[in-house]
């Protein structure tokens, strides 16, 4: 087998409570790589067509990809995916930390759980010991209470835990799924599936290295970062995400007010340079790695935030702050702990108040609708409190924790229109209008709303090769890294057919349940001008949006029109069986 892999597949049947081992070959894990591919391989062979995203079928999928848990910068990532309660379609989402590379120091490449089990459940592994195990004592508690638990029930402080917070039992659909309390893999309602499979956590312990081919190269990689941190990597090691929305705002587009506005004139009162400036501790990183781009952020005075649960990054910041009109710092970093505590999407969450604000505001919303909660832009104090409500599914909160187009179409009045989402999944707080990598990124990607570029190569690559977005490693680099890890000899034609075919067993899957060309576009807010700022003039058409979407299909050798892959693109990436 070749290094960077271990040539195990952990398969978890919660309705038998049975555990077993599968094993590809060396030709498998070159076709798929790891991450994403591999999700997108199980969901459409395993899933049954148009089955519900709850249902006991529905797949989990933890993968590592090869360069996940290898002593190298940016190696600390791995993928989760199911069927996605929020889009019915392809769900996925990639996370930090240290889970990931623990998984693949206990000796797995991957777990696929299905089934249900009759009681709360949590899986054990420490290496080639695997157990289903009660979870009773730890369903209603939070994600602190659940870590600090099992670290204790299994005698060992460095025991690295996965779970889905309070939001996932109650089925909230954008509950994410957490690890090592500040990480999650965030987006498409991963924590909501895993909850209803009653599956609270995984925990796991490893001490193996990850076998790597040439490991001369891998510490040039990481001498390199360490290095170039100033000329590289200044701002994130420094103020992680967040730095840049004082530019955000001057240019125009920052996300403000359910995105009905561009500029918020308090921004710097809630970015990361204020938050280093006020209440920072110290900056953290993922396994292995030298960029310490994680907030540790500690608050005592009128409410207390625990450093364990991290900071805010830009993603929390704009959501649950200029989104909803807070610039109260206090309240943003309280809002991001208690997401954290509980398990919740902050994108989908922040977005999901602020389309109910908004529809408040626009008489949509009625005091009856809300249970007497006045809904009101600015109110940071207000948005902690919905954020227990939702995840508890108290009052209000039951609503907003179907997401903005699922309470839209709940509540009916067109306010579907205020709904600010690709796909059902709201989008993250980067705005088409102004971003044209946004433009050409939102319509596609096979899971919505997703900033992160995975419709394309660049983000596609690393999501299945389990390496970080942020370190700025270019292309030819990241083909040393993985020739380095395995020894296969890849060329970069090689590794782009491999997410080629990432991405086109994704769209499969989504044609599959029904999605089609019809939701490749963006919401109504998205071609209405921004209300205030230098862009207020600025109009995004449907015809351009329909021109990118068009572009992307022929390039990845889809038809045009249909965004159906061809015949002729199925039989070159090997997939003609598939589907």
């Amino acid at each position: 087998m070749a290094p960077g892999f271990w040539n195990r597949v952990l398969r978890v049947d919660l309705t038998s409570g049975q555990v077993g081992e599968e094993n590809p070959d060396e030709a498998f894990y070159r076709k798929y790589l790891g991450g994403r591919s591999f999700i997108a391989h199980y969901l459409l062979a395993e899933v049954p067509r148009g089955v519900d995203a709850f249902s006991p079928e529905n797949r989990l999928v933890f993968a590592a990809g090869p360069v996940t848990g290898i002593p190298m910068p940016g190696s600390g990532r791995h993928s989760v995916g199911a069927k996605s309660p929020q889009t019915g379609g392809f769900g996925e989402g990639e996370s930090g930390g240290y889970w990931g590379a623990e998984l693949k120091h206990a000796g797995w490449d991957t777990i696929v759980v299905q089934g249900r089990a009759e009681r709360p459940t949590y899986l054990w592994i420490d290496e080639d010991r695997v157990e289903l195990r009660d979870a009773s004592h730890l369903w209603g508690r939070l994600t602190g209470e659940v870590e600090e638990t099992l670290r204790a029930e299994l005698g060992d402080r460095l025991v690295r835990v996965t779970q889905c917070g309070i939001a996932g039992e109650n089925r909230v659909r954008y509950a994410c799924v957490v690890n090592d309390l500040n990480e999650v893999a965030g987006r498409t309602g991963l924590g909501a599936v895993m909850g209803s499979k009653n599956l609270k956590a995984i925990a796991v312990r490893g001490k193996q290295r990850v076998p790597v081919a040439d490991p001369s190269v891998i510490q040039g990689v990481a001498k390199w970062v360490a290095d170039t941190i100033p000329e590289k990597h200044y701002n994130f090691h420094t103020f992680g995400t967040g730095a840049a929305m004082l530019g955000k705002h001057l240019e125009g587009h920052l996300p403000v007010r359910n995105f009905r506005d561009g500029v918020f004139p308090t921004v710097t009162q809630i970015d990361a340079k204020a938050i280093k400036a006020q209440y920072l501790t110290k900056m953290d990183g993922c396994y292995a790695c030298s960029v310490r781009c994680k907030k540790r952020v500690k608050i005592e005075a009128r409410c207390t935030v625990d450093p364990k649960y991290g900071g805010p990054e830009y993603e929390t910041i704009a959501a649950i702050g200029s989104d909803v009109g807070v610039d109260d710092l206090v309240a943003v970093c309280k809002a991001n702990e208690l997401l954290n505590l509980y398990g919740l999407d902050s994108i989908s969450c922040g977005a999901t108040i602020a389309w109910a604000m908004e529809c408040a505001e626009e008489g949509l919303l009625t005091p009856r609708d809300t249970g007497g909660v006045a809904l009101r832009f600015g109110d940071g104090d207000q948005v902690c409190e919905l954020i227990g409500m939702i995840a508890r599914r108290q009052g209000i909160g039951d609503l907003l924790a179907e997401g903005a187009l699922g309470a839209a179409r709940r509540i009916g009045r067109g306010t579907e229109r205020y709904a600010v989402h690709v796909k059902g999944l709201e989008i993250a707080m980067h705005d088409p209008r102004a971003m044209a990598g946004m433009l050409g990124n939102y319509p596609v990607t096979p899971t919505g709303g997703d900033h992160t570029g995975g419709a394309h190569y660049r983000t596609s690559l690393r999501n299945t090769a389990g390496v970080c977005q942020f370190l700025q490693y270019d292309e030819p680099r990241m083909v040393d890294i993985i020739n380095a890890t395995t020894g296969w000899g890849v060329s970069l034609p090689e590794l782009e057919l491999v997410t080629r075919r990432g991405l086109t067993l994704a769209r499969l899957f989504n044609l599959r349940e029904g999605l089609t060309r019809a939701d490749d576009r963006l919401p109504p807010r998205m071609h209405e001008p921004i209300r205030s700022g230098p862009l207020s003039s600025k109009v995004l058409t449907t015809e351009e949006v329909d021109r990118a979407v068009e572009a992307y299909y022929e390039q990845q050798g889809w038809d045009r029109q249909t965004g159906v892959p061809t015949r002729e693109t199925l039989g070159l990436l090997g997939l003609s069986d598939e589907g």
